[in-house]
Parts: structure tokens; C-alpha cells; sequence
């Protein structure tokens, strides 16, 4: 049996509810201990499933709101952050669970698009930046393109940029930039942030800032289709049956983004 249809089975069977609104961390823990099987399948070496559901139940614990959502996206986020080797704990930055719509959204976090990044076997170097007003940033296009940034130490002033960085083993680089505006304008094209800031940006915006730069950035660097597809299903609601034989078929999954976000990028090459 493949791991989407025994996963989906276990839920089935597991629970007469469709959340875990009100258990127990005890409850919670051993609702995911049903999937170690599956979990283990698909976890990288450096994880072993028993740490993978201690992260996941703390992180629901903490967090009531992703307990009062389907069981389908729960399991789907936690098995894609495992496929990933993504740790789900919100002060890492590598992913981050978003309830929105009675749903788990997965989020992509800054730290998580570089690991993926790291992982092409292409690159020596790979970063993201804030840049604060007071800051000095020199930007410079034409045949001798440069980004230069200069910060003021302790300087809390407000976000003007965010920018990444790629470095090639071949020798060169590419940066992008974004514009604080283009930085919110990426942010209101998730449903779920055309109000307010909520979730991983009302609480760690500096972090989600620098992951939508790498994100831009990442659709023209030297990835694996494997990598990419994982970079496509950022914020996105990934359910049990998006999996297809333990691997995800980003074409199933149900993306909470109104359009496409590389309008108006630019994407800086120098090599």
C-alpha cells in the first residue's frame, strides 16, 4: 500500500472527528504516532520519525488553531516538512504551519528555501538581507551590475528592501531586489493576508521578507525538478491525497495565491 492511501486510511480510522480541536497533547501524539510508518518512509537520514511527531504535536500544542483543522491538510503539511527534511518548529524558520480556512497552509521559511537551495550542488553561497532605512545600499545595473549594502548596526528603522543572493561555484553571481511594496504586494497575494499581517508574518515578517526574495530568486537558479516542485507548493493546502506513491504531486495540491509572482522581477545575473 502506497503512503497518501495508508495515511488516508488512518485518519479514517483513527478518529470518529475530522480535527483535533480540544485533545490532549497525549491525544495529539498519539494520533501521528498511527503514521510513523509513513513519516519514517519519508524523512531524510538526519530525522527519525519519533522527533518528527514530538515537533509536530509541540507545534499544535502551542498553536490551538492548527488543531481545529482538517486532518487531511495536517498530515499532508507534516508529511511534505518531513519529505523536505524540514524541522516544524517556527524559531527555525525552515517551514511553517498557517491554519487559514478551517486548513493547514505550508509555508516555505527563508532558512528552508536556502537548505533547498544548498542542496543543487551549484551554488558556494546562498543569502537573504534586510535593508532598513538608515541603511547605505548602492544598487547599480548596465555592464558593471553591483549590489552594495552597508547596515547601521542595531538599526530598527523601517523595511525599504530585502534581497538574495547566489553565488555559483562556476564562478558569478545573481541577486534580486524587492521594494517594500513588492515585498506586501507578494504578501496580499496569499489569501489569506489580504487584511492584516497573521501567522508567520505578524510574527516573524523580517524571516518571511528575506524568503520571498530567495523564493523570486530561486526560480532561475540550477535546481532539481524535485527541488522546484517543493519551491511550487509553498503556500500552498497539501492534503493526504496529493501524494502519490510518498512523492507530491504539486498539480493536486490547492494553492491560496491569486497569481503568478514573478511580475515585475529582476533578477540579476553576473557571471
Amino acid at each position: 500500500m502506497d503512503i497518501a492511501l495508508e495515511a488516508k486510511n488512518g485518519v479514517q480510522k483513527s478518529t470518529q472527528i475530522t480535527t483535533l480541536k480540544g485533545a490532549k497533547s497525549s491525544d495529539v501524539m498519539n494520533f501521528f504516532n498511527r503514521f510513523k510508518g509513513q513519516i519514517a518512509q519519508a524523512l531524510p537520514r538526519h530525522l527519525t520519525p519519533e522527533r518528527m511527531i514530538a515537533m509536530a504535536t509541540n507545534l499544535i500544542t502551542q498553536n490551538p488553531k492548527l488543531a481545529e483543522c482538517s486532518l487531511p491538510s495536517l498530515v499532508g503539511a507534516v508529511m511534505q516538512s518531513s519529505i523536505l527534511g524540514f524541522q516544524p518548529v517556527q524559531a527555525l524558520g525552515e517551514c511553517y504551519f498557517v491554519p487559514y480556512g478551517g486548513q493547514i497552509q505550508f509555508q516555505i521559511g527563508y532558512k528552508g528555501f536556502i537548505r533547498l537551495a544548498q542542496r543543487s550542488g551549484e551554488l558556494t553561497d546562498i543569502y537573504a538581507e534586510i535593508v532598513r532605512e538608515g541603511d547605505v545600499i548602492e544598487y547599480e545595473l548596465g555592464l558593471h551590475r553591483k549590489l552594495v549594502h552597508k547596515p547601521v548596526l542595531g538599526n530598527t528603522g523601517r523595511i525599504l528592501y530585502s534581497y538574495a543572493v547566489a553565488h555559483y561555484k562556476s564562478g558569478g553571481y545573481s541577486f534580486v531586489l524587492l521594494t517594500a511594496d513588492e515585498i506586501e504586494k507578494l504578501r496580499k497575494r496569499n489569501t489569506s493576508q489580504k487584511g492584516s499581517t497573521s501567522g508567520a508574518w505578524a510574527t516573524d515578517y523580517e524571516a518571511m521578507a528575506k524568503a520571498k526574495a530567495i523564493k523570486q530568486l530561486a526560480k532561475y537558479l540550477p535546481l532539481s525538478v524535485d527541488i522546484m516542485n517543493a519551491v511550487e507548493t509553498d503556500e500552498a493546502v497539501i492534503n493526504i491525497d496529493s501524494f502519490d506513491g510518498g512523492v507530491l504531486q504539486p498539480e493536486s495540491v490547492e494553492y491560496l495565491t491569486d497569481g503568478e509572482e514573478d511580475e515585475g522581477d529582476e533578477v540579476i545575473n553576473a557571471r
